[in-house]
């Protein structure tokens, strides 16, 4: 039987750790074709950076996600500490939802944000040598995958475990049968003549 406890915290840890390593990758690039030379910058969590170098990448602050996705992250670690213990698992699971839901949401944000700009560029004609892209990096994949393994941690977390049931040793009961109605005799077997039985006998 699977361990849903172990399974949450596995996921969890999961998730937190593929978003501190999805922060620090390329997420995605924008190539502009006609500039002479391409110009290409690409995108972390954090920065721009562009190529050639000399041109300006123009940070915007609506893609900077790096900050939330590190503090979802370590709510998710703390979470962790917290569920491995039926005895504290009570503190994890608020934790591991809102830093799950924290990580969701900042992605998923993140997300519509690259995909509305890879309709603007497609949208934009053809100048000169070709046709400006938007190209994904492992970032991007990452963050959707620690996005969904948070998630499914956190709903498996709280799930409480079942309480364990009592049996004897041996799997044996004691069973008293009574075989039929004996009123006359007692409890430890020894059979108590009526007064009747007793003046006939005399």
């Amino acid at each position: 039987m699977i361990d849903r406890r172990k399974t949450a915290w596995v996921l969890l840890a999961l998730g937190a750790v593929l978003s501190v390593v999805a922060s620090l990758q390329a997420v995605f690039s924008t190539v502009y074709k006609g500039f002479g030379s391409d110009l290409t910058i690409t995108w972390s969590l954090w920065a721009t950076r562009s190529v050639p170098q000399d041109e300006a990448a123009g940070q915007s602050a609506l893609f900077a996600a790096g900050w939330p996705v590190v503090v979802s992250a370590i709510v998710m670690a703390v979470a962790v500490v917290f569920v491995v213990r039926e005895r504290t698992a009570f503190v994890g699971r608020p934790l591991a939802m809102g830093g799950a839901g924290l990580l969701a949401g900042v992605v998923l944000l993140y997300v519509v944000q690259v995909w509305e700009l890879e309709r603007v560029i497609n949208a934009q004609p053809q100048a000169g040598a070709g046709q400006d892209e938007l190209l994904y990096h492992g970032g991007f994949y990452l963050l959707m995958v620690a996005a969904v393994a948070g998630l499914v941690g956190a709903v498996l977390a709280q799930r409480r475990s079942p309480e364990p049931v009592a049996e004897d040793d041996d799997g044996e009961a004691v069973v008293v049968h009574q075989l039929g109605s004996d009123d006359d005799t007692p409890p430890f077997g020894l059979a108590i003549p009526h007064d009747d039985e007793q003046r006939e006998a005399r």
